[in-house]
């Protein structure tokens, strides 16, 4: 009887947390975090129709750790193909453009949105997951250009980077009772959550949509062929493939997604050891 009434007052909490998260999703009533004010203002620099790369230098200054991250993002292997040094801020902003600028913006924001208690196990999750976002947007950056899509390519990253934004929403709302969150759980609500996240940031559309359909892997694409959903799907079975996470049983060439893509059991080892240098230089810049 003892061990019941240990028992009870947990499953009371995890029942009120997913009673309270299915609400809150289903109302689209969520408790959405903003960006932390620095970067807010960066990103409503950036968004301006009339901002220079001047402009851009000189706000980014603000923030120091942006600063850092730019520098090396303009020295990574992916976004640097002439491999020359780059030292200079302006230089770094020159180079990278405003849409690569926007991106780790978005990369540092979520880290700061999103935090856990150092040493705790949501902190391990956490870290796990903000790294796994970086690579998945790597490789949806590359996918673009594979696909035909440059001018896709930033938002490509950028669906990358905020792709598992619903799993930081869980993951830093469940201190009380981290065992509660399962991949089951973040599966089945992390895509909605990040949907409303994104769309509440004011990110674009087919950004969002892409983050909500991001599981639906047995779709059909659209009509108009390859997009920012299909793109993102594989950029994720490719992350955990090369992470050696990806499940036994998947069979990439039903996927269609990945018939778009040209991706397949035969060829993905040779897609991933083509451009294991540029995500692991993406990683070391962003993580």
């Amino acid at each position: 009887m003892q061990q019941q009434s240990q028992e009870h007052p947990l499953q009371e909490r995890e029942l009120s947390f997913l009673q309270d998260l299915t609400e809150k999703l289903a109302t689209r009533e969520i408790d959405l975090p903003p960006f932390p004010d620095i970067y807010a203002r960066i990103i409503k620099t950036l968004h301006d129709p009339d901002v220079s790369l001047q402009d851009v230098s000189r706000i980014v200054v603000a923030a120091p750790d942006l600063c850092v991250r730019i520098l090396l993002l303009a020295n990574s292997a992916l976004l640097n193909r002439s491999g020359v040094k780059v030292t200079d801020l302006s230089v770094a902003v020159s180079r990278l453009g405003l849409s690569a600028v926007n991106s780790a913006t978005v990369t540092l924001a979520t880290k700061d949105v999103f935090k856990a208690p150092k040493g705790s196990s949501l902190a391990y999750l956490l870290n796990k997951t903000r790294v796994e976002s970086v690579r998945v947007a790597a490789y949806s950056y590359l996918l673009s250009i594979r696909a035909g899509l440059a001018s896709e390519k930033h938002n490509a990253m950028l669906a990358g980077l905020l792709h598992n934004i619903g799993t930081y929403y869980i993951l830093s709302r469940a201190t009380d009772f981290p065992d509660l969150v399962s991949n089951e759980i973040i599966n089945n609500w992390g895509p909605g959550i990040g949907q409303a996240l994104v769309e509440n940031w004011g990110f674009p559309e087919n950004i969002s949509m892409a983050i909500e359909k991001q599981n639906e892997i047995e779709q059909p694409g659209s009509e108009e062929g390859i997009g920012l959903r299909e793109i993102l799907i594989c950029a994720i079975l490719l992350s955990q493939a090369s992470n050696n996470d990806a499940d036994a049983s998947t069979d990439y060439d039903q996927i269609p997604a990945c018939q778009l893509l040209d991706i397949n059991s035969e060829n993905i080892s040779l897609i991933i050891e083509d451009y294991k240098e540029e995500v692991i230089s993406f990683i070391s810049a962003l993580k």
